[in-house]
């Protein structure tokens, strides 16, 4: 039966035989959630969150488990699903002490990603970071100097005995600062115009807040001000000390580039009707803020002399005069952040007498403490548990003093701060010129009669309070469309506040200009340590460096006898990023992927409801790669099943039963001393971020932008996903790509990014003049290169040719050596003195999803577990799934993938033993003859010449027994569906031969799911023979010299050199090559004998070397040119089965130049045509390659192996660097 016919969600669908509902489902656009599953391994169903309802079956039914057939009915939607979902849901929530963000997220009322912005500046990303903070405040500058910190004071770094939260305010005007200083500061990105208009109408910060992303959806905003500048109480209130001016326009800048408009000196109700409004807007935004002072509520208060402390500041800053209170005495009342305002500005006004009275004790005082502080340095008097009871006048009105009594603390208020209570009998009298009440704040609301009067739906309420009425959730008011946020409707709060609520009000608005129903936003689940415990000091106590924080520089007080901003900014980067490391990371690396938290979210789950008992686990960061925090785990197994299921080395394992259960390296070792293969796989997999990466960086968490390119690590072609942000690269992931179809990754693939973020990257050409280094321009190196070419004779010229570098590089390179320098001095140092054994051994390569259909496979390298590991994954996943048995043939002492094999064979020479095998076949007339006599050449020669040599030798040196070795070679050949799989880098060239001539002589060359697999040590070691990277060979493998005329009429030239019998080496030994030119190749650092290599270059006088760092061989070059990355260029890999992948340039280079545009600079110089794209290139290399047809395949004969290898990692610095870096982590 080829479909089986189901019906799911009342609908009839076709099913295959074998898939489970959860396949079908999502196949058929079904969604349905799941924790356990991963498509690469076998159903477990532990998290019974994927349930639906089967009729005819009892109960409901884990979806991934549960196969289809036949007439099922199923149903994913019913409400008992739901149900059910939810409560699975519930239960694991129960038992996941781990927090999703930050409690500086939770506590920030415009819910600003603290951690994330933190982790950005901590890498120089200054202008990402403000993007990131004005997704949800569009004043970073102001707020980071204004801002009253409830983020800090939740801070859990406060919990250490430092007692001092992250300096988060000073962070975020640092990198405000940077970007608004930059040639390019942060711009958003803004939508299409849409053709709707909204007025706002006051232009404090929620009046700007919602201007902003009003205008970033494309709507055009009108901002309606009242005073004569933009600002509202950022500029009327908070004098220029704390906030200046000139700050504030420059932030103000930043809304008004996106077109928004702002007419000052409109008052509506007064010279704007809200008929005008109404009449040229859709909708309409009230921020008109609180900023109607209050006075002291006593007797007495109409004296002349006492201010509102509100009035005090606005007119001061309205009228551009200063206050001169010089000699005399100020009493400012209350305990605000506006009573610091006011005392410290009669300060500068002249006082120098001037006391602040508050009821309370400092301790209950609302001001930021740190204005609390620096008024006391600035000479300021306090007064406290002291409250006005009277205010005395002389007979002319005019203030005299202020009756005072003292006060003591009783019981919490509904603040929480313990309520004043007079002391009976304490009044004293207090002798004073001024007075500034600074206890409250109301709402002027003189334009609603105007408003209404002209409102045809509905109309403008307001509260007993004073404030606008309008709705919490929402912010629309009794007119549908008018909408209102910040003081106006709360009251006298806070600048974030009200941004927090502009936020509000435009999602409410964008709902209504879009004609749909205007609903909250959609509330989003967050696990918190809290909804278990409070969190206190013994639970962080020893497990932080101690860190003290990096306090603000400021003005010296005696220096503070004007308006001139006291605090001075962090002084450096270095500074910053020192205060960035005290960010303890509390929130989960996690939250932009967690499954987890995705479905509690859609199904509104409550942490709390089956509260009880839960589990607190130490986190685990011994392993360098991967940090493991058991709380956040959910035991769906994924993490044990892909370890033993895909990578094969049972690293981990469940531990204890029941609730006391939890996952664990196995035999409780560290994770660095298991068979862990530090790949990743496990992160891969968890669906809770319990498996994480141990980043090097601080990790965030970041919402990142990705990109897929192909690894350029090993020879498998894995593609990735390449997570960045401001061109810095977060992290690697596996895609589901052509070869690594179910997005596998090695250690490398996976966390071989670094180099991709090291700063220390070559960025311009530099010339070495008297020992030094010098940065040139591209033209001047272009130059110098051309001269030294041009000065010698065409033979005197080489180009080496790096095994990382894409095809279009690879042949372009060689092509301006052929037609521009006329020389084939080309090479690569990937395959010198290796001999010709691999130069043809991938071109019948079996696919590594043929595997899981071979019968048997036989590994002849162990060491490609970390040199090709995603191969070594796909044998491991035959084995587990198919059970397909493998066979280790082992060379010494190697021992990396004996717990992967069924059987292990160890020899002492794996060319003897295959050489020993094919003169078995031959001398018993086992070889496939009817294969041989169709399929091969040469076949009579090799014969003649194998059988010259001695059995007995080759069986002894084999290290195996006669018998042990006939017995083996007749398993292998009598299995039709054998699979042989070996790495080129702990494998001889002869040996690769031999092999070959194996496949031949058993007839396996070429099958489906048999014959052999040969592992090329990097990316595009195959592309190395397809591009002519070789004296005598052209592009797509013909000989050279026959190939010259086609290429002289291809390429548009004459002369190309015929020269071809000849040793690069040699003539570097020689002395004959005196300019080298070296690209993406690092001889000297990768040499297993260094001194040779060194004398083996020493003797060329000038060499150029490009690659992206400088390694040391480009310290030893004359000159050196800085590559660009490959996903900053484009272009092609060729696999190690000869599959030819594109992957694109997602980035502009760094260095100015992508590899094409470098190419194109020298070959311009040396008279050749460039090329215009990659494509381009593409086109031309790809029209040399041979067609398909069916080819002879050459047997080719050996005396002896010739395990001769001069470089290591294919002779590339950036394997080096990559392996170096994880052997020096594994040491800590």
């Amino acid at each position: 039966m080829d479909t089986i016919n189901v019906i799911l969600n009342g609908k009839n669908v076709q099913a295959k035989p074998g898939e489970s509902i959860l396949d079908l489902a999502t196949r058929n656009g079904y969604s349905i959630p799941t924790l356990c599953h991963d498509p690469r391994l076998e159903p477990f169903s532990s998290c019974f969150v994927c349930v639906v309802h089967v009729e005819k079956m009892r109960g409901l039914q884990p979806s991934c488990s549960t196969k289809v057939t036949e007439g099922m009915i199923i149903d994913t939607e019913r409400e008992d699903v739901k149900k059910s979902r939810k409560m699975a849901l519930e239960l694991l929530l129960s038992n996941h002490y781990a927090d999703c963000v930050g409690p500086c997220k939770e506590t920030c009322p415009a819910n600003v990603d603290v951690q994330g912005y933190i982790s950005l500046i901590e890498k120089g990303l200054y202008s990402e970071a403000i993007g990131l903070i004005k997704d949800r405040n569009p004043l970073p500058a102001i707020c980071g100097r204004v801002c009253v910190r409830p983020c800090e004071l939740a801070c859990r770094r406060n919990l250490l005995e430092e007692n001092n939260g992250v300096g988060i305010d000073y962070l975020k005007r640092f990198a405000a600062d940077q970007d608004l200083k930059s040639e390019k500061h942060y711009r958003p990105d803004v939508a299409p115009a849409t053709g709707k208009s909204v007025a706002v109408i006051g232009a404090g910060p929620g009046g700007l807040s919602a201007a902003y992303w009003l205008a970033q959806k494309g709507h055009q905003v009108d901002i309606y001000e009242a005073m004569p500048h933009a600002g509202g109480w950022l500029r009327y209130g908070i004098p220029e000390y704390r906030l200046p001016n000139d700050l504030i326009d420059k932030e103000i800048s930043t809304i008004t580039e996106l077109g928004v408009n702002i007419f000052t000196g409109k008052k509506l109700g007064e010279n704007v009707s809200y008929k005008e409004i109404k009449e040229k807007y859709l909708a309409t935004i009230l921020t008109i803020g609180s900023q109607k002072g209050a006075l002291v509520g006593v007797e007495g208060e109409d004296a002349d002399g006492v201010f509102s402390g509100i009035d005090f500041l606005k007119n001061m800053e309205a009228t551009g005069q200063r206050y001169n209170f010089k000699g005399k005495k100020i009493v400012v009342v209350g305990g605000g952040n506006t009573a610091m305002d006011c005392c410290r500005t009669s300060r500068r006004c002249g006082s120098e007498e001037v006391y602040v009275v508050y009821r309370r004790t400092e301790a209950e005082m609302p001001a930021n403490p740190i204005e609390i502080h620096e008024s006391k340095l600035e000479g300021v008097n306090y007064m406290f548990l002291t409250a006005p009871v009277k205010i005395l006048k002389d007979e002319n009105g005019k203030l005299k003093s202020m009756v005072c009594q003292k006060m003591e603390l009783g019981e919490p208020d509904a603040s929480g701060r313990r309520r004043p209570v007079p002391v009976e009998g304490s009044e004293f009298e207090i002798e004073c010129d001024y007075i500034l009440a600074a206890i409250g704040q109301k709402t002027d609301v003189n334009f609603i009669n105007d408003i209404n009067e002209f409102s045809e739906n509905g109309q403008l309420k307001i509260t007993k309070w004073g404030d606008i009425e309008a709705d919490k959730d929402t912010l629309v008011t009794g007119i549908p469309s008018v909408f209102a946020a910040g003081d106006g409707v709360t009251g006298p709060a806070t600048a974030i506040a009200a941004i927090a609520q502009a936020k509000l009000a435009v999602h409410s608005c964008e709902q209504y200009l879009n004609g749909l129903p205007i609903v909250p936003p959609e509330k989003e689940f967050y696990s918190r340590k809290e909804n278990f415990r409070m969190q206190e000091k013994q639970e962080y106590a020893g497990k932080f460096m101690h860190q003290l924080r990096e306090e603000m520089p400021v003005l010296d007080p005696k220096d503070r006898n004007n308006f001139t901003e006291v605090e001075l900014g962090y002084a450096s980067e270095k500074v910053a990023k020192h205060e960035t490391a005290r960010c303890l990371e509390c929130g989960c690396g996690a939250l932009y992927t967690c499954d987890l938290k995705k479905h509690a979210t859609e199904y509104n789950a409550n942490q709390i409801h089956y509260s009880g008992c839960f589990n607190d686990h130490l986190i685990d960061f011994s392993h360098p790669y991967i940090e493991i925090d058991k709380n956040k785990c959910i035991l769906c197994g994924r993490c044990i099943r892909i370890c033993k299921e895909v990578v094969g080395a049972s690293a981990l394992g469940f531990v204890n039963r029941g609730f006391e259960t939890y996952v664990a390296p196995s035999m409780g070792m560290s994770l660095k001393d298991t068979k862990c293969e530090s790949c990743g796989q496990c992160i891969s997999t968890c669906p809770t971020g319990a498996m994480s990466e141990n980043k090097l960086f601080k990790p965030g968490p970041v919402k990142t932008e990705l990109f897929k390119t192909i690894c350029n690590y090993c020879s498998v072609g894995c593609e990735l996903e390449v997570h960045h942000r401001g061109g810095f690269v977060f992290g690697i992931q596996g895609a589901k790509g052509m070869v690594n179809q179910g997005g596998n990754l090695c250690n490398s693939g996976r966390f071989g990014y670094q180099y991709m973020n090291d700063g220390s990257r070559l960025l311009s050409p530099r010339v070495k003049e008297n020992g030094s280094w010098k940065d040139i321009s591209w033209n001047e190196a272009f130059e110098i290169i051309s001269k030294n070419i041009a000065s010698v004779q065409p033979s005197e010229n080489a180009f080496t040719v790096g095994a990382r570098l894409s095809n279009e590089e690879q042949y372009y390179i060689q092509k301006i050596a052929r037609a521009g320098v006329k020389t084939n001095n080309i090479s690569s140092f990937h395959y010198m003195e290796r001999g010709k054994g691999y130069s043809e051994n991938s071109m019948e390569n079996v696919s590594f999803s043929d595997f899981q259909r071979a019968r048997a496979i036989w590994v002849l390298s162990p060491e490609m577990i970390k040199s090709n590991g995603v191969a070594g994954f796909a044998i491991q996943v035959a084995r587990n799934k198919s059970e397909i048995p493998v066979t280790l043939i082992v060379e010494g002492d190697n021992h990396l993938m004996d717990h992967k094999a069924d059987r292990i064979i160890a020899v002492k020479s794996k060319y003897a033993f295959i050489k020993a095998m094919n003169h078995y076949y031959l001398t018993s007339g086992k070889q496939n003859a009817l294969f041989i006599n169709g399929r091969t050449e040469g076949f009579e020669e090799y014969k003649s010449a194998l059988l010259k040599e001695n059995y007995t030798s080759l069986i002894a040196a084999s290290g195996l027994a006669q018998d042990m070795v006939e017995q083996l070679a007749d398993e292998f050949n009598n299995v039709a569906e054998s699979v042989m799989v070996y790495a080129e880098a702990g494998t001889s060239s002869n040996c690769a031969m031999e092999i070959t001539n194996l496949m031949m002589i058993t007839g396996k060359l070429g099958k489906t799911a048999s014959g052999v697999v040969s592992l090329k040590s990097k990316n595009n070691s195959q592309g190395l023979r397809d591009n002519g990277i070789c004296p005598n060979t052209a592009p797509g493998g013909r000989k050279l010299v026959e190939a010259n005329p086609d290429l002289e009429k291809l390429w548009n030239v004459t002369g190309l050199s015929d020269e071809t019998d000849f040793s690069i080496k040699q003539r570097l030994k020689d002395g004959a090559i005196k300019n080298l030119l070296i690209f993406g190749e690092d001889p000297l650092g990768t040499a297993v004998n260094a001194n040779e290599v060194n004398e083996l270059l020493s003797k060329t006088p000038f060499i150029v070397v490009a690659d992206y760092f400088m390694t040391p061989t480009a310290e030893a070059a004359s000159l050196v040119l800085p590559l660009a990355f490959p996903f900053e260029t484009g272009g092609t890999y060729t696999n190690t089965q000869r599959v030819i992948q594109r992957y694109e340039a997602h980035m502009k280079p760094k260095t100015g130049k992508c590899n094409i545009d470098l190419l194109n600079g020298l070959a311009e110089k040396l008279g050749l045509i460039s090329f215009r794209s990659t494509d381009e290139i593409f086109l031309e290399f790809a029209s040399l390659l041979p067609a398909q047809k069916e080819e002879l395949f050459s047997f080719n004969a050996t005396d002896s192996d010739n395990p001769r290898n001069m470089f290591v990692f294919g002779a590339d610095n950036l394997v080096l660097r990559h392996q170096k870096q994880v052997a020096e982590l594994m040491k800590k």
